[in-house]
């Protein structure tokens, strides 16, 4: 047990901000600007980072009270909603690592041959090479978790310093008249589209919660941990971290380029620093600091996602075979297991269709992800009211969190929330392997829950087989 506590506080927070900080942060402000004005994207940042922290006061909250809960959001769930729902939490999140995976080794590719040019290279190459980072994370981390954790904690800081050159530098290309738009509450300055402030709002809300998806990486990481405080000072250090340098590079690049020419560059950060004394060289850096970045934030998923499945297996929630761990206490079959499915989405490189298919499967991924945050902020509330004398500020924090997960459940699409029971729905035959490994038979609720998700998952497959809903 002494081997696997031994993550510190400084490697908890950049597994934090390297889950958090992917791709997102170099093209924000362009998402941003086609969508809200500077001062409607200023405050977006202000409702979503509030949201974000009470999400994060939220996971806090439940590691203070309920210390001996190992491995967050799963754990969290099982202990609140049963067994069943505790997988479900595991399964979504899981889900998100791997697919997820496949978008930041995409994007990889894509801006490796943007930088080639000419050179540019072909689909077969790019599955090929993608297969190598892969499998060089595996052996990596079999090494040992927290290896993994270091080696996350040197990309991190790779990836931190193209962005800290935009802030530092970019700070003398500040221009009020740029940032203040003139009737900013009636039209967009980017395309002319009327608009509100709410409307501005709603539309910058999705691409601002994006960007704190991995708030819980600490406490997921919890059982490895020297100590539940040092889960909470990395949890508020990250959450903290992260909001001050979105909203820092948003405003420096909203307050520098006029509206029109941002939402019309490819890499907003790269035309930010080629107007300061770097010049042109500053989209090198930026591209070198896209694909470092997007390394980094797989390699934090990939020990997240195994994690959560590790916990739930080492519980007998999931199949034993994936609780196997090895003289390191890696769980290496959880880490095959993962790896193994990220490879068969990889090839979705060799083909745009499939590619185009595929991010439409991320999203239902990272929605299956929003449905743990629901579950731990429920639960959060469930253990605030449990008794008399708790706290008002803790029933508050409980209560906001909650209302902040389902609204980005709601930001994001139901659509794609629908779509994600095809794969809540196989997870079901997991859970029912495991349930017969422990001798358990599930529970009345929790038949009717499977039955009604493959039921739900056949109907949608034969509307997606007859072209009646299309991803």
């Amino acid at each position: 047990m002494k081997q696997q506590k031994q993550l510190g506080l400084w490697l908890l927070v950049f597994i934090s901000i390297g889950s958090m900080i992917g791709s997102g942060i170099f093209n924000s402000p362009k998402d941003l600007i086609s969508v809200a004005n500077p001062a409607g994207t200023l405050i977006s940042w202000i409702i979503g980072g509030t949201g974000a922290l009470m999400l994060a006061l939220v996971f806090i909250y439940l590691s203070a009270k309920k210390p001996q809960l190992k491995s967050g959001i799963y754990a969290y769930a099982k202990d609140g909603f049963g067994d069943y729902m505790g997988f479900n939490s595991a399964w979504g999140y899981w889900s998100l690592g791997w697919l997820g995976n496949i978008s930041y080794l995409v994007l990889f590719f894509k801006t490796l041959n943007d930088l080639l040019g000419a050179y540019a290279l072909s689909p077969l190459t790019c599955f090929v090479l993608g297969s190598v980072i892969l499998w060089l994370y595996y052996f990596i981390l079999l090494s040992g978790v927290r290896e993994g954790a270091i080696l996350n904690f040197v990309v991190t800081v790779a990836k931190l310093v193209p962005i800290a050159l935009v802030i530092l530098l970019g700070f003398s290309l500040v221009n009020g008249e740029i940032f203040n738009v003139s009737g900013w509450q009636t039209k967009l300055a980017s395309n002319g589209r009327a608009t509100t402030p709410l409307l501005q709002v709603k539309d910058a809300m999705a691409v601002v919660l994006w960007c704190f998806v991995g708030i819980e990486a600490a406490s997921v990481l919890s059982g490895r941990a020297k100590s539940q405080q040092t889960v909470r000072k990395a949890i508020i250090i990250s959450v903290l971290s992260v909001l001050a340098i979105y909203m820092l590079v948003t405003f420096i690049v909203m307050a520098s380029i006029p509206a029109r020419e941002l939402a019309a560059s490819d890499t907003p950060l790269a035309l930010a620093l080629s107007k300061t004394m770097i010049g042109s060289a500053g989209s090198l850096i930026v591209q070198a600091g896209i694909m470092i970045s997007v390394l980094g934030a797989s390699l934090s998923w990939i020990i997240l996602s195994v994690e959560t499945m590790y916990a739930a297996a080492r519980e007998g929630v999931m199949p034993r075979i994936l609780a196997k761990v090895n003289k390191k206490q890696t769980p290496v079959n959880a880490l095959l297991l993962t790896q193994l499915f990220t490879q068969v989405f990889l090839l979705s490189i060799l083909s745009p269709a499939l590619n185009e298919t595929y991010l439409a499967a991320i999203t239902i991924g990272t929605t299956m992800a929003l449905i743990p945050y629901l579950l731990s902020s429920l639960y959060a509330v469930k253990i605030a009211f449990a008794h008399d004398g708790e706290k008002p500020a803790f029933r508050l924090i409980a209560i906001l969190g909650t209302l902040y997960a389902a609204y980005v459940i709601y930001a994001v699409g139901l659509k794609f929330l629908f779509l994600s029971i095809l794969f809540y729905a196989i997870g079901a035959f997991v859970f029912l392997k495991g349930r017969h490994e422990q001798k358990q038979k599930p529970k009345r609720w929790e038949w009717a829950f499977m039955a009604v998700l493959i039921a739900g998952a056949v109907s949608i497959a034969a509307f997606m087989l007859n072209g009646t809903i299309r991803l």
